[in-house]
């Protein structure tokens, strides 16, 4: 597990158990015949024109989702637009779950309509969510088939076997009038969260607050010994530096919705345990609930052909991180954590593998409508989403906003993506317009818990050579907070008049695109959080114990723990934040009273003055292990850039949380 990387994931949310010994295939990959509707994007770029290395067993089960139109969708976003305006009579007028299914749902006959095609055609229905918006089913792979008139081979992609279709899927004529979209045909290799995550520790010495310990033994950099780094910032320092103690709201009657992958089996014990040591108040009996898709998410955990599965158990850490991270900025606040059946953690040679594994749980978490506020730690690391992502995503945003639910997403970890993919990109879902998305920083707290500074996130790692001396040629770049323009979303009229133009066209975009983030907080993995989980350890135990981690999703759920603070204070649903924070931020006194604007870094030599130095144990879990240590360059923006005011680094800024929460409430 890489704690400080945020997580890529599989084509798509969807189950098979993997063929073993079946010959290699030609692959002919025909088009529709005329008249019929062929499902976009259906077949992934990683299966095209390659030869299969098996097909799918017949009676091997798949699990697909029907995403049904709604109506008057015209009309829904012109209602969307109003009801997040601060300056419309109908700011924060937000629909009813009932009054939503009234107006713009699928309606009952529609749903019925698409349930007793599947049933006909042998799938079991395993649910359809409450405003009938998205239905789930499963069925063997030969009957999947013949429904769509396709065939499925397994795909060697980057270590696993993955399902796709061996010809373009159709949808039969039956679903053509009721459904937008089919998820599931292609997928990812199946696993579960048998095994709490392998183990990583925290290696000696490191700071309790920034600059406590000097590595005076190690080499100087820019002229001075450097600090070590931060063991984990406590929520006790995280709560002061961002004014949080000074918030007269718990979140009591809150509720804040996290999506990840998987579910872990030790996480009400965990968080009680870190509450504890943390001094933040233990759950309550119903304060935390897990909530997982139904059908399909039980099967064993596979190795096929002698491949390595994907990496549930690291997902405990995500929730761990998540959980805590809510839970500590609004302690009473309630938690739904939706589980996705499946999540990948990396991209697939250069193709970015689709999302909708997470997406399925991010519209199970709206469409339940039991929370004010959903935390999403994931994303892809690209904004040019397929375009039944695309239509997925607008769908649950829209209703999220008629509703007063607020959505927030990572910006992502890999800061422009240019030292990741050699291409600068924003990350996706982030750039949707119809979610908050959340930046990084880097935090120097000082003993007294007040801030000393705080910059972009953007390190650069510089490894100790033979010689003793930092190795620069040897500098590799190890995270930073997503940012930049979106090429595939044009720039929302709440972001006009504070977003510089010259962001919002950077590259010679030839419109003004969405620039993000929206806002930022901690996710320095050098000046990151100290969380707390039971792990894995090498020689066979799983014990409690606590670390250090970063990224965005820190930062995300941070944040809408702090949202949860203003729902909670106000008694109503915020509803789509991001109207209503540029609009208090057009004037720089504005702004400043609700954010606080990191400042840019002096820099010399194309480096950043602000350095520390991290140790780590060679072996992660084991602190008799060898001790390496690196030089962390930190700020390093790259091809972003660090303004006064609204930046495509850190946003508009972090938050002043008294006064971000007054103005929310």
């Amino acid at each position: 597990m890489k704690p400080s990387v945020i997580r890529r994931l599989s084509m798509l949310a969807v189950f098979g158990v993997l063929a073993t010994g079946a010959p290699a295939l030609a692959v002919t990959q025909s088009a529709p015949a005329s008249g019929v509707v062929a499902l976009v994007d259906a077949i992934p770029a990683w299966a095209k024109g390659v030869l299969p290395a098996a097909l799918e067993p017949a009676t091997a089960p798949v699990q697909i989702s029907l995403l049904l139109k709604g109506r008057h969708e015209a009309e829904l976003q012109r209602f969307v637009a109003q009801v997040s305006d601060p300056a419309s009579p109908s700011y924060r007028h937000f629909l009813t779950r009932a009054e939503y299914a009234k107006r713009y749902a699928p309606t009952a006959a529609e749903a019925g309509t698409a349930r007793a095609s599947l049933q006909r055609a042998g799938f079991v229905v395993d649910a359809t969510t409450p405003t009938r918006g998205l239905i789930t089913a499963h069925a063997t792979a030969a009957l999947v088939g013949k429904l769509f008139d396709t065939t499925f081979g397994l795909f060697h992609v980057a270590g696993q076997l993955l399902r796709a279709p061996l010809s373009q899927p159709t949808l039969p004529a039956a679903l053509r009038p009721v459904v937008s979209t089919v998820i599931g045909l292609a997928q990812n290799a199946a696993v579960s969260n048998a095994t709490p995550a392998a183990a990583f520790v925290n290696a000696r010495p490191c700071s309790r607050y920034y600059g406590q310990r000097v590595a005076k033994k190690d080499p100087k950099f820019q002229g001075v010994h450097q600090p070590f780094a931060i063991c984990g910032y406590t929520m006790k320092q995280v709560r002061s530096v961002y004014g949080v103690d000074r918030v007269h709201s718990t979140g009591r009657g809150a509720t804040v919705g996290v999506v990840d992958a998987f579910a872990s089996p030790t996480i009400g014990a965990d968080v009680n345990t870190w509450s504890h040591r943390m001094g933040v108040p233990k759950l309550s009996a119903d304060q935390l609930t897990q909530v997982t898709l139904p059908g399909m998410s039980s099967l064993p955990e596979l190795t096929p052909l002698g491949l390595p599965v994907l990496d549930p158990q690291g997902w405990a850490g995500e929730e761990s991180l998540d959980v805590e991270a809510v839970h500590g900025m609004a302690p009473d606040a309630k938690i739904f954590y939706y589980s996705a059946l499946s999540g990948f953690g990396l991209n697939v040679g250069p193709y970015e593998v689709g999302l909708e594994p997470l997406i399925i749980a991010l519209a199970q978490a709206v469409e339940a409508g039991k929370v004010d506020i959903v935390s999403n730690s994931w994303g892809g690391a690209n904004d040019n989403p397929t375009p039944g992502d695309d239509l997925v995503i607008n769908t649950i945003t829209n209703q999220a906003a008629a509703e007063g639910i607020t959505i927030d997403f990572s910006s992502g970890d890999s800061a422009d993506e240019v030292a990741a993919d050699g291409a600068r990109a924003a990350d996706f879902p982030a750039t949707s317009p119809g979610v908050t998305a959340v930046g990084g920083t880097t935090l120097e707290v000082g003993r007294s818990g007040k801030r000393i500074s705080e910059s972009y996130w953007g390190t650069q790692k510089v490894t100790m050579a033979k010689s003793g001396k930092w190795d620069f040629k040897a500098k590799t770049f190890s995270g930073g907070a997503g940012g930049g323009v979106s090429t595939a979303f044009a720039e929302p009229a709440w972001q006009h008049g504070v977003v510089p133009a010259s962001e919002t066209t950077y590259g010679g975009l030839s419109r003004p695109g969405r620039v993000e983030p929206d806002v930022s907080m901690v996710a320095d993995s050098t000046t990151g959080i100290l969380i707390g989980q039971t792990q894995h350890f090498s020689d066979g135990t799983d014990k409690y114990s606590e670390y250090r981690i970063g990224g965005t999703s820190v930062s995300c759920p941070l944040f809408s723990g702090l949202l949860a603070l203003a729902v909670a204070r106000g008694n109503h649903r915020l509803g789509l934040v991001t109207p209503t924070l540029y609009a208090r931020s057009r004037t720089a006194a504005g702004r400043a009273r609700l954010f606080y604007d990191p400042v840019a870094i002096p820099r010399r030599h194309g480096m950043s003055t602000l350095a520390n130095v991290r140790p780590d144990f060679t072996a992660t879990d084991n602190p008799k292990s060898k001790v390496t240590y690196s030089l962390r360059i930190l700020s390093n923006l790259s091809t972003l850039h660090a303004l006064h005011g609204y930046d495509d680094s850190t946003g508009l800024g972090t938050p002043r949380a008294p006064a971000l929460v007054a103005a929310l409430a």
